[in-house]
This record gives C-alpha cells, sequence and structure tokens, in this order.
C-alpha cells in the first residue's frame, strides 16, 4: 500500500474530471483508511478480486467518487443513500467519505462482509452509516421498503433484474442510479417494461472516463414516479429466470 501522501498524489491524477470539493484533505484520509483496510483484511478472507493499490484506487475508488458527485446533483438535500449489493464497501464506503450530509447504508446478504464494511466506516469516522445483512427481496419487505431518496448498485446483476431488487427501497420522487459498463444501452432498453411496473421513469445515461483505463462507464439515472406494487421484489429464482 501506498504512503498517504504518494495516495493523495495518485487519487488527484485519477480524478480528472472530478470536482476539487470531493478531494478533500478529510475525505482522502477516509479514503485512505477504505484501502488500507481493504488490502489487509483480503488477506484473511475474500473480498475483491482486484488487489493491486493502483487498480484498487482507480477501478474502486475514483469510480465511486463520479457516482458521489453525480448523488449530488440528483439529490441537493442531506438524503438517504442505499448500497444494494455492496459487496466489499463499493460504492457505500467512498460515498460515505465524501457526502457528509448524507445518510448511507450498505446492504449485502454476506454477514462476513457487512462485519467489514460496519468496522471499516467505524475506523474512518463516520457516523451517519448503517450496514445491513440481508438478501435484498428480503430487506424490501421491512421498514426499508420506500425509505431511501437515492438508491444504487454496483456490478450486482443486469438491469432487468436489478430494478426490481432495487427500486422497491425508493421512495417516490427519489432515483435509481446504477453503475454500468458497455453494455449500458443494451441492458437499458431490456430494462424498459421493469422499470415501468416497478414505478419508475428514464431520465438519462452519465458517461464518465478514468484516468488510463480504456474503457468507458456509465450512470443511468431513474426517477421513482410512483409506488412499488406490493407484489414486488417476486424472490430472487423468479426474478432471474423472469425478469419483468
Amino acid at each position: 500500500m501506498f504512503d498517504i501522501n504518494t495516495f493523495s498524489n495518485k487519487l488527484k491524477q485519477y480524478s480528472e474530471g472530478i470536482p476539487e470539493k470531493y478531494l478533500s484533505e478529510n475525505t482522502i484520509k477516509k479514503l485512505y483508511t477504505v484501502c488500507s483496510e481493504l488490502e489487509e483484511k483480503s488477506k484473511l478472507f475474500n473480498l475483491t478480486a482486484i488487489t493491486d493499490p493502483d487498480e484498487v484506487l482507480k477501478k474502486h475508488i475514483v469510480d465511486c467518487l463520479f457516482l458521489a458527485a453525480e448523488i449530488e446533483n440528483w439529490d441537493k438535500g442531506s438524503g438517504k443513500v442505499l448500497d444494494v449489493g455492496s459487496g466489499a464497501g463499493f460504492p457505500s464506503l467512498p460515498v460515505a467519505a465524501t457526502l457528509d450530509d448524507y445518510s448511507v447504508t450498505a446492504l449485502d446478504s454476506t454477514a462476513k462482509k457487512i462485519g467489514y464494511i460496519k468496522n471499516t466506516a467505524d475506523l474512518m469516522g463516520v457516523t451517519d452509516f448503517d450496514a445491513v445483512a440481508s438478501r435484498a427481496e428480503d430487506a424490501a419487505k421491512s421498514e426499508m421498503r420506500e425509505a431511501y431518496d437515492i438508491v444504487t448498485a454496483r456490478a450486482v446483476a443486469r438491469l432487468s433484474v436489478l430494478s426490481e431488487l432495487c427500486i422497491p427501497f425508493i421512495k417516490v420522487g427519489g432515483y435509481f442510479i446504477s453503475m454500468k459498463g458497455a453494455a449500458v444501452e443494451e441492458e437499458v432498453k431490456e430494462a424498459e417494461n421493469a422499470i415501468k411496473k416497478l414505478g419508475c421513469k428514464f431520465c438519462k445515461i452519465v458517461p464518465y472516463t478514468i484516468s488510463d483505463l480504456p474503457d468507458k462507464r456509465f450512470l443511468v439515472i431513474y426517477k421513482k414516479i410512483s409506488s412499488t406494487p406490493a407484489l414486488y421484489p417476486r424472490n430472487y429464482s423468479q426474478i432471474s429466470k423472469k425478469p419483468l
């Protein structure tokens, strides 16, 4: 792992296109904690396939900073953010490190990962943060249903499946922001029916690139315009076998 000064310089180098306010000294310290913990705990159990410090910086941290900036473009207040399928804490931990005024919740079905995320958030000094060990389709039938201003997900499933797992958590008037790769146009078209049935409408696709990485990335944004019917989400086997 880099020392913090090298980390800071590299982070700024890779963060072309991200406003400076998201790269304050305090934020950089928190992000350094995220990377340090990821490196240390990955030695003990599988958290991420990406372990090279430079790759972690670009593909995990900087990627999530673009999302954090976009969250503030759509939700101007100090809203509640839910990260569905948070895995090793991406994007939940970088978003919490960057957006001090927001309440962030990480949701993942693996209890060991949720324990890791909670511990890392504590080490960062983030206070308005929660982490829940549950399957999304179960959590969406709890008090978490339609309780969030922004729901996001990264590398979980195709949009036709992902939308049913995420949209039930969003308040009417809130937003679903999905992090996607090269197949974005195909996925958006494929998910049109699901998006409509679940109570959302398409807003836009925001493209972005990360320095030194050749592939273009995308944020797909939907707005929740009506409550999701109580039938959804179905159990995961139904969702995956027969997407809406």
